[in-house]
């Protein structure tokens, strides 16, 4: 996977509703230029005892705007096409169906095929592919159905030239649950998809992309919330623990398909760092970015409670007044604890970076890419 240099942001005006692609820049925000640097601040910052994180320094503004969009009404997704091997090219498909691909590094905009038909409005993205592919396979599971992108040979039915080859979009069985997803990875080398429901519902089913099969892998669900990322460069899954505070996971338990298929509980997880944010935040959303080289931006979305108290008797909280949303973006880093080796999945670490915070005033993220 490339080393990515810029974290895509689709950022709407709450007065034009339109929506913009800015480019943030990670070495500048939210990584230092080593390891090391990153540590040293953590240690500066809290006085010579404990590590701490330092203050969040707010972003004033966004980076100037590369490409705007139409309203959000027409808009189904926003999506990063290979993101192994580019950083820049964004997908963006209406609600209907139809597409365009904005390439950022050329400014350039390309045509592409329409969708089957209604694209949901949150649905579930997922880009995998073959290790050998040019291009990646881009998944859309939603409410209505089950679709892929795909970059090759065309439908027979259709006359092309002998070999040609083109961005399609293909429909898929459908899924055989009707829940709404909590979780979701790519596990067998990008062969085979895994979505979870919520612990009390459906479990956990795979799909083959290759089979083109759906099958129940278990009563069990995996054991984050939202999208695990594959981390190959340590073999292991990286994603957000289920609950607040949502702490940065990790598991090896889904490796290996055989194991996976013969699983009766979720896979074992282990927390590699806390978020550490303050108690009167409330998250309202994470994502997680894979930048490449074993570096990751966390992107959180939180509302700040104003006259939070917390009562020690009942344990409930009482609230006085919620702020506008902001956004924090923290640039982390996974590394080999050396103090443990790197046999097992306790001798890795989170290393976070640098951290920035723009308040949501005259727009919002509404995807990052």
């Amino acid at each position: 996977m490339i080393r990515r240099r810029f974290v895509n942001i689709v950022a709407e005006n709450y007065k034009s509703g339109m929506c913009s692609l800015h480019r943030l820049d990670v070495s500048k925000h939210l990584f230092y230029p080593s390891t090391a640097e990153a540590a040293a601040a953590a240690v500066y910052n809290g006085g010579g005892k404990a590590p701490q994180a330092p203050p969040i320094p707010t972003l004033q503004r966004l980076p100037p705007p590369c490409m705007s969009f139409p309203r959000p009404h027409t808009m189904g997704f926003f999506a990063l096409v290979s993101p192994r091997s580019s950083e820049g090219r964004i997908l963006r498909c209406s609600l209907a169906g139809h597409s365009l691909l904005y390439d950022a590094d050329s400014d350039s905009i390309g045509t592409m095929p329409s969708s089957q038909g209604f694209t949901g409005i949150t649905p579930k993205i997922i880009s995998t592919g073959q290790p050998d592919a040019l291009e990646e396979d881009l998944y859309v599971l939603h409410d209505d159905g089950f679709d892929v992108l795909r970059f090759g040979p065309e439908d027979r039915l259709v006359y092309r030239p002998m070999g040609r080859k083109a961005w399609h979009w293909e429909s898929l069985q459908r899924p055989p649950f009707d829940n709404i997803i909590g979780s979701h990875s790519v596990v067998d080398g990008g062969r085979t998809i895994c979505v979870s429901s919520s612990p009390d519902g459906f479990g956990t089913y795979c799909f083959h992309t290759v089979e083109r099969e759906w099958w129940q892998s278990g009563c069990w669900v995996l054991p984050f919330v939202g999208g695990a990322e594959y981390v190959p460069e340590f073999k292991l899954w990286l994603g957000f623990f289920p609950t607040n505070p949502y702490h940065l996971c990790a598991t090896r338990n889904l490796s290996v398909m055989e194991d996976l298929i013969a699983m009766e509980k979720p896979p074992t997880l282990h927390t590699l760092s806390d978020l550490d944010t303050p108690k009167n935040w409330s998250a309202l959303r994470f994502k997680l970015l894979n930048l490449g080289g074993g570096r990751f931006c966390v992107a959180g979305v939180f509302e700040e409670i104003v006259g939070y108290t917390e009562d020690e008797s009942d344990g409930f909280s009482e609230l006085e007044a919620v702020r506008p949303e902001f956004a924090v973006l923290t640039g982390v880093e996974l590394v080999t604890d050396s103090s443990s080796g790197d046999a097992k999945l306790e001798g890795f670490q989170i290393v976070s970076h640098k951290s920035v915070r723009y308040m949501f005033m005259e727009d919002r993220f509404k995807w990052e890419l």
